[in-house]
């Protein structure tokens, strides 16, 4: 009865949100003093066109903390997104929860904050056109912007375009895929690059346009790169995401048909997100927060419509794991 109480009073306590983030904020300065200079101080990951102009942003901490904001601004957006298309009908808030809590465990040397943040920006932006999208009569609008959102988010992590045909499969079962719809989100993935041919048409620079390209079709040795750090966060993700999957698949009759269609994207999007990561560590370090986005709202939906001991426990024994996934990373660090 003690573990059920504390499971109902971390989900559906009204300090939770801020300790998160509280934790988050001490979490960062805690690895700030293992390391002073944070990791990210090269070119901050992505592709080849964050790497040429991310240095005319100020280096060093600001670019550090810059991350740190960014993280907040999309817990902020995650919250608004299931208040929006009431993703987890119970609780508004805890999805961010979960969400800053994986983020602290992070440590810059696991991931590069800057251009992965950037694209898990626009990605969740463009969230909330794709959901719009669902059985509406004219989606045209709604998937251009999804596309073009994600396109542009491509700029600094090319990989998103890889995302691309999971928004088709998404547009299919919300019902919002036709011919029109479907052109018009080819043209919205095709509008920032639009404007990148123009740009470097005009100062001739040509192989500035075909960078994204080639960054898009390199890939490394499968599996290479992967250490003990990234297998312990990939496999806690995997462990997350393939709990929730199950919990959805045995109990998604409880939600509505429309809420079953998101929830059966985030879990697409997340298995597609964490074979590539796993496959091609070494290009897809920057598609983490993205993963991370994925994994917290389905952890959400899991941990405030779950019940029961074996809920209650595995609540305990997650938590208990993010820590020791914390201590490894100081340790690593160290």
């Amino acid at each position: 009865m003690g573990k059920k109480l504390f499971q109902a009073r971390v989900v559906a306590g009204r300090y939770t949100l801020p300790a998160a983030l509280a934790l988050l904020l001490a979490c960062r300065l805690l690895e700030l003093w293992l390391q002073p200079v944070p990791a990210d101080d090269g070119d901050g990951g992505g592709g080849t066109l964050w790497r040429r102009y991310a240095s005319l942003l100020p280096p060093g901490m600001f670019a550090y903390w810059a991350g740190v904001v960014l993280h907040v601004a999309v817990g902020w957006m995650l919250i608004v997104l299931n208040n929006t298309f009431a993703i987890i009908r119970t609780r508004a808030s805890f999805q961010t929860s979960v969400y800053l809590l994986l983020t602290a465990v992070l440590c810059p040397a696991l991931y590069v904050p800057r251009a992965g943040d950037v694209g898990t920006v626009l990605f969740v932006v463009s969230l909330f056109f794709l959901f719009r999208s669902y059985r509406r009569p004219a989606p045209s609008a709604d998937l251009f912007a999804a596309s073009a959102c994600l396109a542009l988010g491509s700029l600094a992590v090319p990989q998103l375009l890889l995302l691309l045909p999971l928004y088709w499969i998404g547009t299919y079962t919300f019902q919002s895929l036709t011919p029109r719809s479907f052109c018009a989100s080819l043209v919205g993935a095709w509008l920032p690059y639009w404007f990148l041919l123009a740009h470097a048409w005009w100062y001739g620079e040509m192989d500035l346009f075909a960078a994204p390209w080639h960054d898009l079709a390199t890939f490394t040795p499968l599996c290479r790169g992967l250490d003990v750090r990234r297998l312990c966060l990939l496999g806690y993700l995997f462990l997350l995401c393939a709990v929730a999957a199950g919990r959805f698949f045995a109990k998604g009759y409880e939600d509505k048909i429309r809420t079953r269609c998101y929830l059966r994207f985030f879990i697409l999007t997340a298995f597609c997100l964490l074979a590539f990561v796993v496959l091609q560590p070494s290009v897809g370090q920057t598609l983490v927060p993205l993963l991370t986005v994925c994994v917290s709202v389905l952890a959400g939906h899991l941990f405030v419509l779950s019940r029961g001991r074996a809920a209650n426990v595995f609540f305990l024994f997650s938590l208990l794991g993010l820590l020791a996934l914390f201590v490894l990373n100081l340790w690593m660090l160290s």
